[in-house]
């Protein structure tokens, strides 16, 4: 590589010194001497390759008498993926604040933090004495109107009483019963209770202080359904669909977990030029609401590709190249540069459109210095 180097500069020198040498001349001047300089130029080049295969023959044993040992990949068809990636954050499936429906003091905290609830539990009580001696009295009037209605109705049926006695008996009984269960309502309305099964993540409230509706009093979240939020800038819309592989990977636990889009919005958010997207999980056990996590969304997938480690390929003014090794002799090898046209990148592989096959076997290590034609060694 360092004699390619070195014939280049030579190259640059010629091409600077025959443009510099006549600032002046007709058309046709300048088109011969153009000419002129690309022979000189591709003569430069031949000499270039023969000199790399002359100095491979002649230095293939190094300073100390061996071989330069490589590392070598055998090539193989493999599905090669491209991704977009984005970052997002830790959701559960369900979670919600639990609140009073009516003001009042509280009197009793059922709970405490970590603990399990189902839905429906109660988890606080406010005041509600007056309230349960409404119900009470209520109550106390149903069974007395529901036995004269009852006696009423006995008589009625034998023929005894007129018929609005009867049906102003049972009017006073239906009038009064309603009147208990708007009660037992408003008793019910005095308890705190969970809409969900979870686990109590926060208790902001003490017996004694006043709660009142849409304060928030109580954390429940329900790990079991877990997904990653994020949202997707509006350049992706075309790339990102709802199905599609996602490996996400959480920093700070350092784990990757695979799962699929679930949800894909279709409407851009004016202010940033996003789209909201979701990834449901199902093991969570592990996760925490809000935590960050990083997903790589597969936006291109490619069957029987040929992939190569991006650090392998050499990028010089002839294009994309690396080194494959060629006609074994013992343990010998011999080192071929080898052109090649790139596709994407995908973390540390890029996808090899032209210039390799399968069967092919490229040097991964002990590259460096190496030219055309050197013989090596495989390290095993």
């Amino acid at each position: 590589m360092k004699h390619r180097n070195t014939i280049m500069i030579c190259i640059l020198t010629i091409a600077v010194s025959a443009c510099g040498g006549k600032k002046s001349g007709s058309l046709e001047e300048k088109k011969g001497e153009l000419a002129k300089l690309r022979k000189e130029i591709n003569s430069l080049q031949e000499r270039a390759k023969t000199l790399e295969a002359e100095i491979g023959k002649l230095d293939t044993a190094g300073a100390e008498g061996k071989l330069k040992l490589v590392e070598v990949l055998d090539i193989k068809p493999e599905v090669f993926r491209g991704f977009v990636e984005v970052q997002g954050t830790v959701d559960a499936e369900q979670s919600t604040i639990a609140t009073a429906q009516m003001p009042g003091v509280v009197t009793r905290v059922a709970v405490a933090i970590g603990q399990q609830v189902s839905a429906g539990q109660i988890l606080a009580e406010i005041d509600n004495s007056l309230i349960k001696q409404q119900v009470a009295q209520a109550q106390q009037q149903v069974d007395f109107l529901t036995t004269l209605y009852q006696k009423q109705k006995s008589l009625w049926e034998k023929g005894i009483g007129t018929e609005v006695q009867y049906l102003s008996a049972k009017n006073q009984k239906e009038a009064m019963e309603k009147n208990l269960a708007a009660a037992n309502q408003q008793l019910n309305m005095s308890y705190i209770k969970s809409q969900i099964s979870g686990t109590i993540e926060s208790v902001d409230v003490k017996v004694g202080q006043t709660a009142a509706p849409g304060l928030p009093l109580f954390r429940v979240v329900n790990m079991s359904g877990v997904k990653v939020v994020t949202s997707v800038a509006e350049t992706y819309v075309s790339k990102i669909h709802k199905g599609d592989l996602v490996n996400i990977h959480f920093p700070d636990l350092k784990k990757d977990k695979q799962g699929n889009i679930t949800f894909v919005s279709r409407v851009i958010d004016p202010i940033n030029r996003s789209f909201r997207c979701e990834a449901r999980l199902q093991d969570a056990t592990d996760l925490r609401p809000n935590m960050l996590a990083v997903l790589k969304v597969t936006d291109y997938e490619q069957k029987n590709a040929i992939a190569v480690p991006v650090n392998v390929i050499q990028n010089t003014g002839m294009g994309a190249e690396l080194f494959v090794i060629e006609n074994q002799h013992g343990n010998q090898w011999t080192a071929r540069h080898r052109s090649v046209k790139t596709g994407r990148n995908s973390g540390d592989k890029v996808e090899i459109l032209d210039g390799l096959k399968p069967g092919d076997r490229i040097i991964t290590n002990g590259f460096q210095g190496l030219s055309d034609d050197q013989q090596v060694q495989i390290i095993e």
